[in-house]
């Protein structure tokens, strides 16, 4: 038997936010030493590094530079790869393009020019893998630790202290500034939100929640957990010891691998704590049964005869049913959800009932 819903009355439309921790099975909070690294041709490392946890991408890693420096090859004919790289999410994520052709890129506070904004000639960048992290990456909860040294001198002589360093947004503070890819926060020193050292005094990056990138300032980083410039070369395990750090090599030759150095700083790291999120709509459906409806049934055992007359005398005059099952249907009859009651409802004309059904998309 069927009903048409009165749609102002009989439906209600809400929509929430479902966070979830970022990382394979739902987990939130991950150790440095919990990634691994993906087998990638030495093409593609000239790029860029996959992190892995339970042998899925969970994180890329990549470095760009406006004038191409840190590339295998830059010249007047070669674009050098970390020149496209910076290039490439500029474009993407920024809205003046103009501002690559004036050689003028991201611009924040660094820390290296007093509260005055500085172009950013080096970025590091931190990709989510779109799978992971749903519709955006949840902005004010996350954290992520790196692990290097400062100092001067060689490794080798143990001129170099441990520095570490814990980024997040300051979205529970500061309002967004619009971007192509929805909002742009600022990172900066603090945890899971709660910021130590305001955007004013110093900017770590960028923050693009909808697009789960995080750029971040070169300069900021080298001064705070700068290492050997020269230090990390290539290979997975290079500079799992004193000496690493996030100083930019702008050295143009194929030894060069900034990428790397983030990757290393993040294993070496104490963790990090990432949650995905999405926005879902959530549909109730109250399916009515008034006292004078669904009091007979189609079932052919309920009937007798030709004429269709109730079989059980008893019944006569006081039909009994029993909704066992609800379905809904699109305007051209068509099955859009069906689903089974725990148990039946007994109706009859003496009685009324409700059926909620509810969709989440």
């Amino acid at each position: 038997m069927i009903k048409q819903f009165n749609i102002a009355e009989d439906t209600i439309t809400t929509q929430i936010t479902v966070t979830n921790g970022y990382f394979d099975g739902g987990v939130g909070t991950l150790a440095g030493s919990n990634f691994s690294t993906s087998s990638l041709s030495a093409t593609q490392k000239s790029y860029y590094y996959n992190l892995q946890y339970n042998s899925k991408d969970h994180l890329s890693v990549t470095y760009g530079h406006i004038l191409g420096s840190g590339s295998a090859v830059e010249n007047a004919t070669t674009e050098g790869t970390t020149q496209a790289i910076y290039k490439q999410f500029f474009n993407f994520t920024e809205p003046s393009a103009e501002n690559l052709r004036d050689g003028a890129g991201w611009s924040m506070v660094d820390g290296t020019n007093g509260a005055n904004n500085v172009t950013q000639e080096g970025v590091y960048i931190i990709a989510a893998e779109r799978l992971q992290m749903k519709d955006r990456l949840n902005p004010g909860t996350w954290t992520i630790n790196l692990s290097g040294s400062i100092g001067s001198g060689s490794a080798a002589v143990g001129h170099f202290a441990a520095s570490n360093l814990s980024l997040t947004d300051d979205s529970k503070t500061e309002q967004p500034t619009s971007a192509p890819f929805g909002p742009r926060y600022h990172i900066v020193e603090g945890s899971a939100g709660a910021v130590t050292t305001a955007y004013t005094t110093k900017t770590y990056g960028f923050f693009y929640p909808d697009a789960g990138l995080m750029v971040l300032s070169a300069n900021a980083l080298s001064h705070s957990i700068g290492g050997d410039e020269n230090y990390i070369t290539s290979g997975s395990g290079v500079g799992l010891i004193d000496g690493n750090g996030l100083a930019q090599d702008l050295t143009v030759t194929d030894s060069t691998d900034n990428a790397n150095k983030l990757r290393v700083a993040i294993s070496r790291g104490s963790g990090i704590t990432l949650r995905s999120e999405e926005q879902q709509y959530v549909y109730d459906y109250f399916c009515r049964a008034k006292a004078s409806e669904f009091n007979l049934s189609q079932n052919p055992t309920f009937w007798s005869g030709s004429t269709y007359e109730i079989r059980h005398n008893d019944m006569v005059t006081n039909p009994q049913t029993f909704i066992s099952e609800v379905g809904l249907l699109d305007a051209n009859g068509d099955v859009m959800a069906i689903g089974r009651l725990s148990s039946p409802i007994n109706k009859n004309f003496s009685s009324e009932a409700i059926v909620k059904v509810r969709l989440t998309y």
